[in-house]
């Protein structure tokens, strides 16, 4: 006697369930490893007295190369915890590896100060994270990507220490703005992979990026005013690409920084007179009724189903019998 295709889809996933549970068991002896080998790893630095920066050099090389070496042995397993754990293990080294870079520097003695050390710093960390992304193309090695290749664009751009005054910080502010466009634009074309996690983090940056302007002590009236219409003109382009790609999470952080734009802007233009909050509460409530109107106005009309006979059978397919 055959088995029925429900029979056999129960046999499927109730086999898949089974050969789960081992995974599972691997992946919390994996995880439960890792964090026990650091612990341990820290407790015995802390024991051992003040390490000199050779030691402590040492320790972390040593630390990186056990999580790459990790990471490299479970290999492209079909299995997505299996590779999800080597994602967490690289991402991890990438730590392991700014670490190193600093603890290197600090043995050698490289004569390097301020902007020269920190770009320094950026390139070899940010190489490592193309490396890692090249190699694995999940969501962290992108994050990874995304801060290394940010970090270097901060170092060469972000202004040197004023003890006099605040530094200006509209040149990096735009830069910015511009790379994490680019990184929205290159994940939606699928250029970079994964493009879900381009486009969230692109969309988060070109959304931050401007309250940068803001951290420079007190913005003027006319500073604050362009900070807050740079958000909302962002906001609506968001929204804009993120119904074009169907990505609800771009579109949900491009709802907020709808609102804290219109809200800011409407607080600092409409909110410091009686009049002008009469005025906001009018325009509010005129924009939410023709919202509605306007959705209601363009619900698809239901048809109701015919009440003089069944519904012609599709075509190719006999007339279902009458009477």
């Amino acid at each position: 006697m055959q088995p029925t295709d429900r029979e056999s889809s129960e046999a499927v996933a109730s086999e898949a369930k089974a050969s789960a549970l081992p995974t599972t068991a691997i992946q919390i002896a994996a995880y439960a490893g890792v964090a026990t080998g650091l612990v341990g790893t820290l407790a015995l630095v802390a024991i051992t007295g003040r390490p000199s920066d050779t030691t402590i050099l040492l320790i972390v090389l040593a630390v990186t190369a056990v999580l790459f070496a990790a990471g490299a042995a479970i290999g492209n397993d079909p299995r997505s915890a299996n590779q999800r754990l080597r994602s967490v293990l690289w991402f991890a080294a990438l730590f392991g590896w700014g670490a190193v870079i600093e603890a290197f520097l600090v043995v050698v003695g490289v004569d390097l100060d301020g902007r020269a050390r920190q770009v320094l710093s950026a390139i070899l960390l940010a190489a490592a994270a193309v490396a890692l992304w090249v190699a694995l193309r999940r969501s962290l090695q992108m994050i990874g990507l995304f801060s290394g290749v940010f970090g270097v664009l901060s170092a060469a751009t972000f202004p040197e220490a004023d003890p006099f005054g605040q530094p200006d910080l509209v040149a990096p502010t735009v830069l910015w703005w511009v790379f994490g466009a680019a990184w929205l634009a290159l994940g939606a074309r699928g250029i970079i992979r994964p493009g879900r996690t381009a486009v969230v983090l692109g969309t988060i940056t070109v959304l931050v990026s401007p309250l940068a302007l803001a951290v420079q002590g007190s913005p003027s009236e006319s500073v604050a005013t362009v900070i807050e219409l740079w958000i909302l003109a962002t906001s609506v382009a968001c929204m804009i690409v993120g119904t074009r790609i169907g990505d609800r999470a771009v579109q949900g952080l491009a709802i907020v920084g709808l609102l804290v734009g219109v809200a800011a802007l409407a607080g600092d233009q409409l909110g410091g007179s009686q009049g002008g909050s009469i005025a906001a509460v009018v325009v509010g409530i005129a924009l939410l009724a023709g919202a509605i109107w306007a959705i209601r106005a363009s619900r698809p009309a239901v048809t109701e189903p015919s009440s003089l006979g069944p519904p012609p059978a599709p075509s190719g397919l006999p007339e279902p019998p009458t009477g």
